[in-house]
């Protein structure tokens, strides 16, 4: 007799469980690889495990890649997630959420990109949440963009925190976890120039229209100092000589890599 022909839901099935498998074994061989990192150069400090332009990097060579029906935002949490958990192992750190307009968008920011692995607090303001940075050395910030509060304030001086990335890395419309927001922590110990310089400086009539003209844009303003983001090609030099007249109180608070951003919906 003929025997009966393979069951083709079965073969699929069976396709699926073996693809899950070999994804758990690369996960379990990345583990193994970071352990190995850790021997060899032992736990260290957020500051020292923290590579925001290896973060991009990723995340860009992700976005050229992809491909297909999944969609990309879930990819990304899913890297986003491994992501943080091995930087945790070698560094472990919590998160000092500051206050938002909307604190649940807040909440889903914080856990879209840091995932459930790591420990979050509430903090009152965003100068209270960048001080928990300060005072531990072991934790990171996330701070509203939107905030009126003069939050950079506690980015003062080089041994301060510093803002080191921008939130959310891949922008597009309809996206979940969009909430606009900056992560702070402390002192990198290894930082590459980035791709926007974030400043502070005294808030000047017209100051908005000269960094836009420079590509780059006025993001904060409070208490008479106002908060910039300037790409790295454009000097203050160069703002200084579009206001036709020398800037004050400039003081360098972060800077971070240059978002990914789609002007429509990605279609796969």
């Amino acid at each position: 007799m003929d025997s009966a022909a393979p069951d083709p839901l079965m073969a699929i099935r069976r396709r699926i469980d073996a693809i899950d498998e070999a994804m758990h074994l690369l996960l379990i061989e990345r583990s193994g690889v970071i352990a190995e990192l850790i021997e060899i150069k032992g736990t260290s400090k957020p500051g020292a495990a923290f590579r925001p332009e290896r973060e991009a990097d990723m995340m860009r060579r992700l976005v050229m890649r992809h491909e297909g029906a999944l969609p990309l935002v879930t990819v990304e949490h899913i890297w986003r997630e491994i992501i943080t958990t091995f930087t945790a192992m070698q560094a472990p750190f919590g998160v000092a959420m500051g206050p938002s307009s909307d604190d649940l968008a807040m909440r889903d920011l914080v856990r879209f990109y840091f995932g459930f692995s790591v420990p979050v607090a509430k903090a009152p303001t965003g100068e209270a949440a960048i001080a928990r940075v300060a005072q531990s050395g072991n934790d990171v910030a996330v701070v509203a963009a939107d905030r009126g509060e003069r939050w950079w304030a506690g980015l003062d001086g080089s041994r301060a925190p510093k803002v080191f990335a921008k939130l959310p890395f891949i922008e597009m419309p309809s996206r979940p976890a969009d909430l606009s927001a900056y992560v702070i922590g402390p002192p990198l110990s290894e930082a590459n120039a980035p791709d926007i310089c974030l400043f502070a400086l005294g808030d000047e009539v017209a100051l908005g229209a000269a960094v836009a003209s420079l590509g780059g844009r006025s993001v904060g303003k409070a208490e008479g100092d106002a908060l910039i983001e300037l790409p790295v090609a454009a000097t203050l030099d160069d703002l200084s000589r579009e206001l036709a007249r020398p800037l004050t109180n400039v003081r360098e608070v972060g800077g971070f890599a240059q978002p990914i951003r789609f002007l429509a919906d990605r279609v796969a």
